[in-house]
């Protein structure tokens, strides 16, 4: 039995891999650790090292936020297979509308209710349709303190250009929010959105208990 340690999106808990089910592994889904202000994603993946077992062979999965999370793992501890799903492997895959916002900052005039409230508007851009409004409101409500602002601040400012050791990436083809253009993918969603990993599951599945 493998072991995949997977950390779920921006805004989003464990619920997001409910559909998950990969073939002959056991998947171990990380807990948000608080953010500190000031802290860059290098810094904020270094607090997940802790929940990881690295003493036995594992990998890691990430989607979206998750993902850039774990391309900053694959440098400090050695995982089998990096997988990345609807993510960005490093800031020169961020779309423009995110690298546009280190130089003007518009997130940090927001309140962090606000930014959640935006967030939870925002849910049609990430791929979540009208009956999964409800578990979206309660996965962004039990973030940590100031998790959205911090969060942000640190996709904006990830200065990371390095591609992950051992990565595999697969994204959606109608990802409306890390576009399929801007991203060098090992494997293709056709109908894919930003939430596939949730409406494309048993592709996905398919997909990566092969990959695994």
């Amino acid at each position: 039995m493998k072991t995949i340690y997977a950390i779920p999106g921006l805004g989003t808990t464990g619920k997001l891999f409910e559909f998950m089910r990969i073939a002959n592994c056991e998947v171990k889904i990380l807990q948000w650790p608080q953010p500190e202000s000031g802290m860059t994603l290098e810094q904020y993946a270094q607090l997940f090292v802790q929940q990881i077992d690295t003493s036995k062979p594992f990998s890691l999965l990430g989607v979206s936020f998750g993902g850039m999370i774990c391309s900053e793992l694959s440098h400090m501890i050695n995982a089998e297979k990096v997988i990345l799903v609807s993510s960005c492997k490093n800031k020169n895959e961020l779309p423009l509308l995110l690298r546009f916002q280190k130089y003007i900052p518009i997130y940090k005039w927001l309140s962090e209710n606000l930014l959640r409230r935006f967030a939870f508007n925002s849910r049609w851009i990430l791929g979540f349709e009208k009956e999964y409004k409800d578990a979206f409101e309660e996965m962004i409500n039990a973030m940590p303190k100031n998790y959205i602002g911090l969060s942000i601040g640190m996709i904006v400012n990830w200065t990371n250009t390095k591609t992950p050791r051992n990565c595999i990436h697969i994204q959606g083809k109608k990802d409306n929010l890390l576009l399929y253009k801007n991203v060098k993918a090992d494997y293709s969603i056709e109908n894919g959105g930003h939430a596939m990993i949730i409406y494309q599951a048993k592709e996905m599945n398919e997909l990566l208990s092969r990959i695994l």
